[in-house]
C-alpha cells in the first residue's frame, strides 16, 4: 500500500522532470527535453532511495536542476548559472526543516562537500581550462551538497566516479569512432553520474 511519503516522492520527481525540460528548453532550443526530464527522473528517484521524506523540496529541486543542466551541457557545452549556482542558496535554506529534525551534522557536512568538490574542480580549471570551465566548478556545489549530506567519503568518491565514467565511456566512443581524439566532452553529466554512483560504491567500500 503506497504511503504518503511515497507519493510525496512521486509527485516531486514528476514535478522536477516537467520543470527540467522546460528550463532546459528554455536555456537552449538545441536542448533535449527527453534528456532533462530522464536526468530530473533518475536523480529524483535516487533521492527518494536515499534521504530523508522531509528533504523532498531540496532534492527535487537539484533534480531539475542537474536535469536542465545535463540537457543543455551535451548540447552546448556549457552550464549556465542559472541551473548551477542558483539553486545552491535554496537547497540549503529548503534542508532547514530536515536539520531541525535530526540535528546540524548533516549540514555542515553537505556544507563541506559543496566545498570540497568546487575547490577540486576549480584547481583543474586553473590547471587545464581547455577541459574544465567555472561552469564545471559551480554545478559541483550542488553535487558535492547533494553528496556531502550522506557524508564527506561519499562527495570525494563522487568526483573520483565522474572522472572514471568520463573515462570509460570517453573511451568507448573513441574505440568505436563515435568521436575523435580532439572532439569536446562535456563533464556535467557525467558529473551527475558520479553523484548517482557515489552512494552505492560507499556501501560496497564499507563507507
Amino acid at each position: 500500500m503506497p504511503t504518503m511519503t511515497t507519493f510525496l516522492w512521486a509527485g516531486a520527481v514528476l514535478v522536477s522532470a516537467l520543470v527540467a525540460a522546460v528550463v532546459a528548453r528554455r536555456l537552449s532550443h538545441g536542448a533535449s527535453r527527453l534528456v532533462a526530464a530522464a536526468v530530473a527522473l533518475t536523480t529524483g528517484i535516487w533521492a527518494a532511495l536515499l534521504v530523508q521524506p522531509e528533504t523532498v523540496p531540496a532534492f527535487a529541486l537539484l533534480a531539475a536542476a542537474w536535469g536542465a543542466g545535463a540537457a543543455v551541457d551535451v548540447t552546448e557545452h556549457r552550464l549556465p548559472t542559472l541551473v548551477t549556482l542558483a539553486p545552491v542558496p535554496f537547497f540549503f535554506l529548503l534542508l532547514i526543516p530536515a536539520v531541525a529534525l535530526s540535528g546540524p551534522a548533516r549540514l555542515w557536512t553537505a556544507m563541506g562537500g559543496a566545498v570540497l568538490t568546487a575547490v577540486i574542480l576549480f584547481v583543474l580549471a586553473y590547471i587545464n581550462p581547455s577541459g574544465f570551465g567555472l561552469g564545471d566548478v559551480k554545478l559541483g556545489l550542488t553535487t558535492g551538497a547533494a553528496l556531502g549530506w550522506l557524508g564527506l567519503g561519499v562527495a570525494l568518491l563522487g568526483i573520483a566516479a565522474a572522472f572514471i565514467l568520463m573515462a570509460v565511456i570517453s573511451g568507448i566512443l573513441l574505440a568505436t569512432k563515435r568521436i575523435g581524439r580532439d572532439s569536446e566532452i562535456a563533464f556535467g553529466p557525467f558529473m551527475v553520474l558520479g553523484v548517482l554512483v557515489a552512494p552505492f560504491a560507499a556501501g560496497l567500500l564499507g563507507w
